[in-house]
């Protein structure tokens, strides 16, 4: 963690980091919860306890391991809820992806991940299938390079220094210039396209959503198996833009310059 701000109340710390941990798989036991969390084992204990009698926590009678409960899930449904980019994006992407037959998704950002916060999956047995918060890195994909190309060049600086580049396949981007030239070309084109680039035998185009403010912080991206993207390639990218400037008018954006000048 970086250097301790002078409002940071360590105990609320702890207990986001417990909460991330638990949300990680099915359950834990108290040993290994606190291996990974690095606090006494009373501590953790009792963060468990609190949170057990708050209904966010339970633990399994038999084995006596914890987990989460559905009543985070319900957070995050509340989120979603009450989101403006996921109530005008889903009716759009759901309709895109029964039209395509593939999966589209809207990506935003968070710092260098890109988080899944839309979904509309394809019904073929071959396809990429990411569950609503999964995360990844923004440059391993059409989506997260995307937005990354919208961003300022001192911002992306300040991201990437210190970094160490965590390519998912051999032809991922494996160093900060190298993912510039892409970027540069992603901006002047107003999408991006990427052929097993995060998923080997997975392609992707993507097109950045354009908030009121005329920023990009989110993309929305159609993926599918190589074999049946290539051949079709072109049209989807037209179609991704088309979902983009949908989306993006209908949170807000006014200015479809940014459309105009690429498409």
């Amino acid at each position: 963690m970086a250097d301790k701000e002078y409002f940071m109340i360590n105990s609320i710390v702890k207990t986001i980091r417990l909460i991330e941990e638990l949300v990680k798989r099915k359950e834990f036991d108290l040993v290994e919860l606190t291996r990974r969390l690095e606090y006494p084992k009373t501590t953790v204990h009792r963060m468990l306890l609190t949170l057990k009698s708050l209904d966010y926590v339970k633990q399994n009678e038999s084995n006596k391991q914890y987990g989460a409960t559905i009543k985070l899930f319900q957070l995050g449904h509340r989120f979603l809820e009450n989101n403006d980019l996921f109530k005008t994006a889903q009716p759009i992407i759901e309709e895109l992806s029964e039209e395509i037959g593939e999966s589209v998704y809207v990506l935003e950002r968070d710092n260098l991940d890109v988080v899944v916060t839309a979904r509309a999956t394809s019904s073929y047995s071959l396809r990429q299938d990411e569950q609503i918060g999964f995360r990844y890195k923004t440059y391993n994909s059409a989506g997260g390079r995307t937005i990354l190309a919208n961003l300022s060049l001192a911002e992306r600086r300040r991201l990437f220094r210190g970094h160490k580049m965590e390519p998912c396949t051999p032809k991922s981007p494996t160093s900060y210039s190298q993912l510039e030239s892409m970027l540069a070309e992603i901006l002047h084109q107003g999408h991006a396209v990427e052929h097993e680039e995060y998923g080997i035998g997975i392609s992707g185009v993507a097109a950045p959503i354009f908030d009121h403010m005329g920023c990009v912080s989110a993309s929305v991206t159609i993926t599918g198996a190589t074999a049946r993207m290539r051949p079709k390639v072109f049209d989807l990218i037209q179609k991704v833009k088309k979902a983009s400037e949908k989306i993006s008018t209908g949170i807000g954006f006014k200015n479809n310059e940014s459309f105009e000048v690429r498409n």
